[in-house]
């Protein structure tokens, strides 16, 4: 009797386990559907302070009654931007995108797009005289892309993996664009409309508790924790100059994102690349954005079959130093990219393969250029394979063309059978295809954030970063991103024109860089507007942003190298660019104000920027 029990006891304790996973797992499969209702509610939410926003702009009421509305119509979108940004970026684009003008690059002529949304309603309720038929016209378009916004949302397929990929990438979006004031550069709501966003992810998240609990009690409780204190942080921060940025990235932003990742990963809930075979740009499983293997350079790829593999990369090493390539047999590419000077040559303007000719700009730096959807200083390509065609064909530089290399290269032995060992498949291995590809493979490979700052952002101790040293960068890096607007256009981590979250768009600048350090004219070169496709007033004299680490190693500067050292650009910038200078650049960019930066601030920004420099064996 006792047995049959016994049997019968286990069995109640088997179907209430049962019920009780199978009630947990139905309460998780409802958590997507709970979370786009609240969704929806901050869509009305915003939907209800644009009409009651525009009834008081009908109404003409007083600038100061306006600007506060409109902070909080501006911080109803904060509510959802965090899930918004993730699944439909262009979306963010047309309701909170930069003020400037861009091209439809979706049609074959030249169209351009004016801006809108709400930091174009900004700019209009900075200026002196409101232009009211500017900001209604702007506020019907913004409530039309808000219905189109919910309707999107509405018909979305949700998931647990959706959810807590969009949560993540809000981490990234806070520590690069939220806290640099990037979509709020006129009011410095930045601060508080981070901690909205903070706060609202961090909603969403809360809801995965029990399951996080389950996974690793430790980690979860060391979530709760840091995103309750990084929320009362941002919410405490009253100086938008004073925030330490630097300490919010190191103790909250990267911890953050790196539990939420290994939670994630570790819970059982799909991680993108298990469903899809999509080549990535950022690799989910890297604990923070200032690691190596945050990035897959391959997500850029113009193939997107293709793969490393140590053979191409070899390959793409001996080729890469190989005078082979060019007409006069006395050139490479590490002539210009030189790997003791992070892979350029200290000129101006690099030496030409002719007698007394030079390249018509300064010859950028090799390291982690391959993170970008768009080479030269132009933006004239969209795959590093063309960029390297590019170079084959120039009449200044290698000046030949792929038959003749292939005719050359299939003379050495060694490098024949490199080719046959990397692509196997093909069967005359030298072609243009696999020199492009294997040279693409070479330079994918200069990848490397292992720099003192981010060993320090990381929470790793450097022995080449301590002391007043530390904190003279600490105070340059706060500064970069706050004060001085540097990381508005050099975003972290690149710090370079690859805008976060998503690190798919590349940025164009028009700085108004004249001929010479004491020169008021502008320099000659139309750059971005020079190029067929980009041919218009808005892109005249515009010039990808570069990256800065490595920049201590990289000098002169500027597209035509026209400052010597980062004292000159700095004070080129702190002056207010081409306008400061007092140059008539009626298309600029960047922000003409003075920054009034102290010769101490300068000076600590330099460090910082110094501290970006690693020391690879190439």
């Amino acid at each position: 009797m006792s047995g049959f029990m016994n049997k019968v006891l286990i069995l109640i304790i088997v179907l209430l386990s049962s019920s009780i996973i199978i009630s947990m797992k139905q309460e998780e499969q409802q958590i997507p559907d709970t979370i786009r209702v609240e969704i929806l509610s901050s869509i009305d939410s915003m939907h209800m302070h644009v009409s009651s926003f525009e009834q008081s702009v009908n109404q003409h009421s007083n600038l100061k009654f306006l600007r506060n509305q409109f902070s909080q119509l501006r911080e109803s979108y904060k509510q959802f931007e965090w899930f918004l940004g993730h699944i439909e970026p262009e979306s963010v684009q047309l309701i909170n995108g930069p003020p400037l003008p861009r091209l439809d690059e979706s049609v074959p002529s030249i169209m351009e797009i004016e801006p809108e949304g709400l930091q174009v309603m900004e700019e209009i309720l900075n200026e002196d005289t409101i232009d009211y038929p500017a900001l209604t016209y702007n506020i019907q378009k913004l409530k039309q892309h808000i219905i189109d916004a919910k309707s999107m949302i509405q018909s979305v397929a949700l998931s647990d993996r959706i959810i807590l990929e969009a949560v993540r990438n809000n981490i990234i979006r806070v520590g690069t664009l939220g806290i640099s004031g990037f979509d709020t550069p006129g009011f410095s709501d930045a601060l508080k409309e981070s901690t909205i966003s903070w706060e609202s992810a961090g909603k969403a998240l809360s809801y995965y508790v029990p399951l996080f609990q389950r996974t690793s009690k430790i980690q979860s409780d060391s979530l709760e924790f840091l995103l309750r204190k990084g929320r009362n942080i941002l919410s405490a921060s009253r100086s938008f100059d004073a925030f330490d940025r630097w300490g919010f990235t190191k103790d909250y932003i990267n911890p953050v994102y790196a539990l939420i990742g290994s939670l994630h990963i570790h819970s059982g809930i799909e991680i993108n690349t298990e469903v899809s075979r999509k080549n990535r740009i950022i690799q989910y499983e890297a604990p923070t954005l200032y690691h190596t293997s945050a990035y897959d350079p391959y997500g850029y790829a113009r193939n997107k079959y293709e793969r490393p593999s140590e053979e191409k990369t070899v390959l793409g090493a001996m080729l890469f130093r190989s005078n082979a390539l060019s007409k006069s047999g006395s050139m490479s590419c590490a002539t210009c990219h030189d790997p003791q000077r992070a892979f350029m040559d200290g000129h101006a303007k690099s030496p030409g393969s002719g007698p007394h000719s030079f390249t018509d700009r300064n010859t950028p730096g090799l390291l982690n250029v391959a993170l970008s959807p768009r080479y030269f200083h132009d933006s004239r390509t969209t795959f590093l394979e063309e960029q390297i065609e590019h170079v084959v064909s120039s009449s200044i530089e290698f000046n030949t063309d792929y038959f003749e290399i292939s005719q050359r290269l299939s003379q050495n032995v060694k490098i024949l059978e490199a080719f046959k060992s990397a692509y196997p498949s093909e069967s005359g291995p030298i072609n243009a295809t696999t020199i492009s590809s294997a040279l693409s493979a070479y330079v994918r490979s200069l990848i490397l954030f292992e720099t003192p700052v981010d060993s320090v952002l990381r929470g790793e101790r450097s022995t080449l970063l301590a002391g007043k040293n530390l904190q003279k960068v600490k105070n340059g890096f706060n500064l970069f991103m706050g004060k001085a607007a540097c990381g508005t256009c050099h975003f972290p981590p690149t710090f370079s024109g690859l805008v976060p979250p998503h690190f798919t768009d590349m940025e164009s600048e028009v700085l108004g860089v004249p001929t010479h350090p004491t020169s008021k004219r502008i320099d000659p070169d139309l750059g971005k507007g020079g190029i067929y496709k980009y041919k218009s007033p808005i892109y005249a004299h515009a010039f990808k942003t570069p990256g800065l680490r490595n920049v201590r190693l990289t000098a002169p500067y500027m597209h035509n190298g026209a400052y010597k050292t980062l004292e000159e650009v700095m004070d080129f910038y702190n002056r207010g660019g081409g306008i400061g200078l007092g140059i008539d650049v009626p298309n600029q960019t960047l922000p003409s104000d003075k920054l009034n930066l102290t010769k101490q601030e300068i000076s600590d920004i330099i460090a910082f920027m110094k501290a970006l420099a690693e020391n690879p064996k190439y």
